[in-house]
């Protein structure tokens, strides 16, 4: 059973919704309670604003959106491989079954989020600042979080093999059902928490951080000794 935690208030989108499949994307642009889909990929928008909103099946792929802003906005099954989302803003907004593979999201703040069931390997979220974020069933594999704030953040049953967490913080995080082999920062997760089946994983990525050679013969002379691998 998960712990109970403090949960994510969930994306305040109205029941009834216009299309705006008219919306032009553009530096300064806007859109509120509407159903947003389509194809803007490698379209660009600086300081776009989405309120209200349900995007569904929309792609952004490859797309330049900095400071994109989203406040109670639901995404569902949308493309944002590779998209420039550098200094994102997402508050009450839960993205389902999405790909975000290789995107930048560096410098975001995320409040009240969930994330469940996408595709982020390799995405960019460096020096982020999170509260109250669920990643939930999410492919993280190598995705970055060097300096990232990380406060109660909650990796549910996610793939983060070889996943950046140096200079991260993580009071109160949580790894559990998740794949930590090898977790790049290991030595930086002060005041996380994992499982007992993740102790060993965790435990080779410290010694490999600090050049601990594990070696069973007492005459150096004897044997080159081994690495710790995982």
């Amino acid at each position: 059973m998960r712990p109970d935690l403090s949960k994510p208030q969930p994306p305040r989108v109205p029941p009834d919704l216009a299309s705006a499949n008219d919306w032009l994307l553009s530096d300064d642009s806007g859109v509120s309670h509407s159903l947003v889909s389509g194809d803007f990929s490698g379209q660009s928008g600086r300081d776009v604003e989405i309120e209200k909103c349900r995007i569904l099946n929309a792609r952004f792929t490859g797309g330049l959106l900095p400071r994109l802003r989203l406040t109670d906005v639901l995404v569902e099954n949308s493309d944002f491989s590779g998209a420039d989302l550098d200094e994102v803003s997402l508050n009450r907004v839960e993205f389902r079954d999405c790909r975000m593979s290789a995107a930048i999201l560096s410098g975001s703040v995320l409040r009240d989020v969930v994330i469940s069931g996408c595709r982020l390997g390799g995405t960019n979220f460096r020096m982020s600042e999170t509260k109250v974020v669920v990643f939930d069933g999410d492919d993280l594999h190598e995705s970055d979080f060097y300096a990232a704030s990380l406060d109660g953040t909650c990796f549910f049953d996610c793939d983060l093999t070889g996943a950046e967490f140096s200079q991260a913080r993580t009071p109160a995080v949580r790894f559990h059902g998740s794949d930590l082999t090898d977790l790049k920062g290991s030595q930086y997760l002060a005041g996380a928490v994992i499982q007992s089946n993740q102790v060993l994983s965790v435990a080779l990525g410290v010694l490999r951080a600090f050049d601990i050679v594990v070696d069973d013969e007492r005459d150096p002379s004897l044997g080159t000794g081994t690495r710790p691998r995982s």
